[in-house]
């Protein structure tokens, strides 16, 4: 999922996510992962994305080199999913 670049900081990756994560706290689930492209392969809107899981509370885990190839390599983010208290 992601929103075309024409359209970024308009709100709308955010309103998404917390859309996702209304959905995901009503089934019960307490993580949400993500995986970009890492940051050992530079890449300026990748460097973006990750500014924005970053901002929406994900906190990098580990970047994997042969996922999605060894000139791809992904970066797992997760992040805590509030629920009710």
């Amino acid at each position: 999922m992601g929103v075309l670049p024409d359209l970024h900081r308009q709100g709308i990756g955010q309103a998404l996510l917390r859309y996702a994560e209304g959905l995901l706290v009503a089934d019960g689930v307490e993580f949400l992962q993500v995986k970009t492209l890492g940051p050992s392969k530079p890449d300026a809107g990748y460097e973006d994305t990750r500014s924005f899981y970053l901002r929406c509370g994900f906190r990098p885990v580990e970047e994997f080199p042969d996922v999605w190839g060894p000139d791809n390599p992904a970066l797992q983010m997760i992040k805590n999913v509030p629920g009710p208290l």
